[in-house]
């Protein structure tokens, strides 16, 4: 395990306990949850992309987004066998993909 992968381990072993005692104690509950802020809702739709087999989706697209119906972002993945590989649409791809997938989703969030 790498140093950084170390220290996230480490953050997160952290993050349990604090949530394990939460769970026990209500007044920590209530803290914990009234110190987390509330972003603006974001949604990801996964597209899964035409394939020669259909029944094996092979790559795709995460799409995010907000609560305005825009795309704020995009990701593309690809799976082969069991490994998945996701990485970011650049800046300059993404208003490809806000054009062709804008005008399929509407979200009513509530």
């Amino acid at each position: 395990m790498s140093k950084d992968e170390q220290k996230i381990q480490k953050e997160l072993n952290s993050r349990m306990k604090e949530f394990k005692a939460a769970l026990k104690d209500e007044k920590k509950k209530f803290d914990l949850m009234d110190n987390i802020p509330v972003p603006p809702a974001l949604i990801r739709f996964e597209i899964f992309l035409p394939s020669q087999n259909p029944e094996e989706p092979v790559d795709g697209l995460f799409l995010y987004i907000n609560d305005e119906d825009e795309i704020v972002n995009a990701e593309y993945y690809f799976r082969d066998m069991s490994d998945v590989e996701v990485i970011n649409i650049p800046e300059e791809d993404l208003s490809v993909i806000k054009d062709l997938f804008a005008d399929i989703f509407t979200l009513e969030v509530e």
